[in-house]
């Protein structure tokens, strides 16, 4: 997760995103960026080998577009769960991220707990959750 240091709009996203399909297609990897406007908030999750997927991150820390970046999860996992998408993409509102199964404002205390806990069966849930949503046209 991490906060946008300026507003940005769908459209711009939308340049950016077809550089970054295209190299996540060129790199093998695959996953999900949230946009939250109203809060100027990212929610990212990448997949992939783990060679590519650190360059990836080392150019995703070095991004001026965005501050505050906080992992949540980093390590292997037994399937993609986004294996179609290069980067699947939505804008959404902040009643639409807030209605996400699993969804934990960072900024509560339940959020925190959360972190002391089992956070990856969390964070899967939540994305897996999105994904859901999306193929049944929520």
């Amino acid at each position: 997760m991490s906060s946008a240091t300026a507003p940005l709009t769908e459209a711009e996203l939308e340049v950016l995103l077809q550089r970054w399909r295209q190299n996540n297609e060129r790199d093998g990897i695959t996953g999900l960026l949230l946009y939250s406007q109203p809060e100027q908030r990212f929610m990212q999750l990448i997949e992939g080998e783990e060679k590519p997927l650190r360059q990836l991150f080392a150019l995703i820390l070095k991004d001026h577009r965005h501050r505050n970046l906080l992992t949540l999860s980093d390590g292997p996992i037994p399937a993609r769960a986004f294996q179609d998408w290069l980067m699947g993409f939505e804008v959404v509102s902040t009643a639409a991220f807030s209605q996400l199964a699993g969804y934990i404002d960072p900024q509560s205390a339940a959020f925190q707990h959360a972190l002391r806990g089992s956070q990856d069966a969390l964070i899967h849930d939540l994305l897996a959750s999105f994904s859901s949503e999306q193929s049944s046209g929520v």
